[in-house]
């Protein structure tokens, strides 16, 4: 019975470290990386390899699509013109 309670309190000792411990790290992991600081670290690291982030990709194909209306507004106009022209020409 004395070594069932000496190794329960041994138990109860490095439970009570390891909780201390824990909390400790929660702690330090909190000093040392704030939400902001890892977004930084990662917008550093993507800047590097030079990836493209997802909202950078979105803005350059919101770019590249109102450049291709654009493109086919403008071939439209001029497509009509050239007809119109065409059927002035013949009269």
């Amino acid at each position: 019975m004395d070594e069932l309670e000496i190794k329960i309190k041994e138990l109860e000792m490095k439970i009570e470290e390891l909780e201390s411990l824990q909390e400790n790290f929660q702690e330090t992991v909190q000093n040392q990386l704030d939400n902001s600081d890892v977004r930084i670290l990662m917008e550093k690291m993507l800047a590097e390899k030079e990836f493209v982030t997802t909202s950078d990709l979105e803005q350059t194909v919101s770019k590249s699509q109102v450049q291709l209306i654009k493109w086919i507004v403008g071939t439209g106009i001029s497509s009509v013109s050239i007809i119109i022209a065409l059927f002035e020409f013949l009269k």
